[in-house]
């Protein structure tokens, strides 16, 4: 997701995911991509405040993850995190740090 600039999590001491003060991450339905709450798994969608330049701010991935909490994370930090339990089963393997498998 390089080309979403602003979406840097920062994964805590007791590793989880934070989002940055300069996004968001949403955890929507896959069917209906309204937003899930806290513990319910489904698609990550994340959201930046910076890009103006072109229509990035939001990225819907093809990552199944959760929201873990709001401003409740033992390690202190405030605001939301999250989990990301891999790709969605199906998802096609794309991207800049793509490794493939020599047959």
């Amino acid at each position: 997701m390089v080309e979403q600039t602003g979406s840097i999590n920062m994964e805590c001491e007791c590793g989880h995911l934070h989002a940055s003060v300069f996004g968001d991450v949403e955890v929507v339905d896959p069917l209906s991509m309204k937003p899930l709450g806290v513990g319910r798994r489904g698609l990550v969608k994340s959201v930046s405040l910076l890009p103006t330049s072109y229509p990035g701010h939001i990225l819907l991935t093809e990552d199944e993850g959760e929201v873990l909490g709001i401003d409740d994370c033992p390690c202190g930090r405030l605001g939301k995190y999250f989990k990301v339990h891999g790709r969605q089963k199906g998802a096609e393997i794309r991207g800049c740090s793509d490794t493939y498998e020599r047959r």
